[in-house]
């Protein structure tokens, strides 16, 4: 197995504050936002520690069975957030994918990437503290999410359940990562039954480039930010001020709902329910994936990530980064796309379907934006055909 020392965790006292870690004797005081909302609606929750080889411990949020009484744990999926996010996009309400997964009969697992999520407050087992952001190494990027974050969650998840397989999706920038892992490590398309892509960004040809953010990007983010570790810095990132306004000041609906259009790009429809998520979005992520998103951008490619020609020299042998080779990913794939998506649009999942030796599945949907798959009223429907194609 990839993963090393394996701490499970279970909630013993106030579930917003405290969750003890058996074995270890160790508390971790902190919100848990995923977990939160899991019990909120009503399903059991565990929460467990992986080390990755690369030394870095990452959470898992497992919901084992549904809430209607039947204590029947099924076969485990493992699903990866969207970029500046944490498990919260699969649990913002009670039709958001992971519970409708759970009342299918799956055994749900939430993997929150490197210092997001529940993986900020996760202790060292060797000293037993919790290490403030900035004292830790910020120096990854979506390799290192793939190779190793998803690889150990997906060897403790086969290991502790005793399947050979299990089922894997990724919205938005954790498709890019599903795609990532099972490119770079195509040994692990023999330990994915099915593989669930919604809304993937990988090539970003047809991205629109009209957004100002990426017409101004360099001046605010790329140059200022050199040489730094990560964004947003904030002080209690799973608390966050706006969220808490959006939620408690009915004058503040109308900015909150004008927010929540932007991040997902157009007015197209929104559960106002799901206003929940700003109370954790943006989560800190590290420059260096802010950057290699906005070289695909730039670029056109689907490639490692880029640094310079000296750079790319010392880590690749050659001036330019080389392209992820899709090729590798022989895991049985279906897609879920939208008709208005301005961050994954059809013309670039459509490059992406043709580079994928073994896609079942392409799913347009026309009433959605980007954002439409976690926050929009209408989700019940395309997760319950999620739900049907896996259970094909």
């Amino acid at each position: 197995m990839n993963g090393a020392v394996i701490l499970r965790a279970e909630v013993k006292v106030s579930w917003s504050s405290l969750l003890k870690v058996d074995g270890a004797g160790l508390f971790l005081e902190q919100r848990v936002p995923g977990a939160d909302q899991i019990k909120s609606n009503g399903y059991p929750v565990e929460i467990y520690e992986v080390e990755t080889k690369d030394h870095y411990m990452v959470g898992l949020e497992r919901i084992p069975y549904s809430k209607n009484g039947n204590k029947t744990i099924g076969k485990p999926i493992i699903l990866l957030h969207g970029l500046y996010g944490t498990s919260m996009y699969y649990t913002l309400n009670n039709i958001s994918l992971s519970f409708i997964l759970s009342d299918a009969g799956f055994d749900v697992w939430l993997l929150n990437f490197r210092l997001a999520g529940i993986s900020k407050y996760i202790k060292n087992p060797k000293t037993g503290l919790v290490t403030p952001l900035r004292n830790i190494s910020w120096d990854f990027s979506f390799d290192e999410l793939g190779i190793y974050d998803t690889t150990a969650g997906i060897d403790f998840i086969l290991n502790k359940t005793g399947y050979s397989t299990l089922h894997m999706g990724g919205y938005s920038f954790g498709a890019t990562i599903c795609l990532v892992t099972l490119a770079e490590r195509p040994e692990y398309n023999e330990k994915i039954d099915k593989l669930v892509l919604i809304v993937p960004t990988a090539r970003m040809k047809y991205y629109d480039r009209r957004l100002i953010i990426f017409k101004i990007f360099p001046y605010l983010f790329h140059r200022p930010l050199r040489g730094r570790g990560y964004v947003p810095k904030m002080k209690h990132p799973d608390d966050q001020w706006l969220g808490r306004q959006c939620k408690e000041n009915k004058y503040m609906k109308l900015f909150c709902l004008y927010i929540m259009t932007q991040v997902q790009g157009n007015l197209l429809p929104i559960d106002y329910s799901t206003i929940e998520i700003l109370r954790t979005y943006p989560q800190p992520t590290s420059v260096k994936v802010m950057t290699h998103y906005y070289q695909l951008i730039l670029q056109d490619y689907f490639r490692k990530y880029d640094y310079g020609k000296i750079g790319n020299m010392k880590h690749y042998n050659s001036t330019i980064p080389p392209d992820y080779d899709l090729s590798k990913i022989t895991a049985a794939t279906y897609i879920y796309q939208s008709k208005h998506d301005i961050f994954a649009p059809p013309k670039d999942v459509k490059w992406l379907v043709d580079q994928l030796p073994n896609v079942k599945n392409v799913t347009m949907v026309k009433k959605f934006s980007h954002m439409g798959f976690a926050i929009s009223p209408y989700a019940k429907s395309v997760n319950l055909l999620i739900v049907k194609h896996l259970l094909e």
